[in-house]
C-alpha cells in the first residue's frame, strides 16, 4: 500500500506550448508561457468553476495567475490583456494540465511523456 505522502510534492514551474494550426497560421510561430504543473486544490476548483459556469471575472483572475514566464512570475500586467485565441488555447492546454494526475515525475513540456 502506498502512503498519501508519497505524491506530495512542490509544485514545478512547466512550459506550455502553444502550436495549434490556427495559432500557427495567425502567429508564424509556436507561442510559449509557464505555468506549474500543480496547483492548491483552492487554485484548481476556482479555474475548473469559472470556466463550467462562465464566471469570466474570475477566469480573467485564474488567467493572470496561471500563465507565467519562466521565472514564475506573471506574465500579464493589470491592464494588460491576451487575444482572444491565445487566452482561449492557453486555457484549454492549463485545463490539460491540471485534469491529468500529475505525480513526482511530471513532464517538463506538454506532449512528452513522463520519465
Amino acid at each position: 500500500m502506498k502512503n498519501i505522502k508519497e505524491f506530495a510534492s512542490k509544485p514545478k514551474l512547466i512550459e506550455i506550448i502553444l502550436d495549434d494550426p490556427s495559432l500557427l497560421e495567425t502567429y508564424a510561430e509556436p507561442i510559449t508561457f509557464h505555468t506549474y504543473d500543480i496547483v492548491s486544490l483552492s487554485t484548481y476548483f476556482d479555474f475548473y468553476n469559472s470556466r463550467n459556469n462562465s464566471e469570466f471575472e474570475t477566469l480573467e483572475k485564474m488567467i493572470r495567475k496561471l500563465i507565467l514566464d519562466d521565472k514564475g512570475k506573471a506574465v500579464l500586467a493589470v491592464d494588460e490583456d491576451l487575444p482572444i485565441d491565445i487566452a482561449a488555447a492557453a486555457i484549454s492546454k492549463i485545463g490539460e494540465i491540471l485534469g491529468k494526475s500529475q505525480s513526482k515525475s511530471s513532464t517538463q513540456k506538454t506532449g512528452e511523456p513522463q520519465k
